[in-house]
């Protein structure tokens, strides 16, 4: 609290007023029951505040990954992904980025770990789709193309040759490969 006193000399000609301010020091006592409720309400402030600032540091980056998860999924992305390693390695970057960033975020919270390990795993899910769209050009690269009823046709006789013959073949021809695979076992 301040004290102000104001003295006044009056004199025949003028008058003259000087201030004074001197601090005078207050110590509140408040009973312990209050201080406590005090330090919480502080304490509660404060980690409210805490968790806001994670919790958008946490969205910043799940909406960067939503970015680069739509750049993924774009065609233009895709054929660049599947002919340059260099497009390969900026997207995958990108994505350790957002790892690292994510990975800077402390979990004080269980909200904020459960948020966090959330993003995380859906950024490692897109390296592993991207991976996958590397490696499916390498298997293309590698194996013929087939019509896709051939193939299919060729697993089924492989699966009844393994199978042996019979009553029991019908019944598995039947309930697993379907009708085709069950027409070729009645014709031959």
């Amino acid at each position: 609290m301040k004290s102000t006193r104001k003295s006044t000399v009056f004199s025949a000609s003028t008058t003259t007023t000087t201030t004074t301010t001197t601090e005078i020091p207050t110590t509140v006592h408040l009973p312990p029951q209050l201080q406590w409720q005090a330090a919480a309400r502080i304490q509660s402030h404060y980690r409210a505040h805490l968790v806001r600032t994670l919790y958008a540091k946490i969205s910043s980056v799940n909406s960067e990954a939503n970015s680069l998860q739509k750049l993924i999924q774009r065609q233009e992305t895709v054929d660049a992904v599947r002919s340059e390693e260099r497009e390969k390695l900026r997207v995958n970057e990108a994505l350790m980025g957002l790892l690292l960033r994510l990975d800077s975020v402390p979990g004080v919270d269980p909200t904020v770990r459960e948020a966090r390990r959330k993003v995380s795993r859906r950024i490692v899910e897109l390296q592993e789709i991207l991976d996958g769209i590397c490696e499916a050009k390498l298997e293309c690269d590698e194996v013929e193309y087939y019509n896709f009823d051939k193939v299919v046709e060729q697993m089924e006789e492989q699966v009844c040759e393994e199978r042996g013959g019979g009553e029991e073949m019908e019944r598995f021809c039947a309930h697993y490969l379907g009708f085709r695979c069950l027409q070729r076992f009645l014709r031959e």
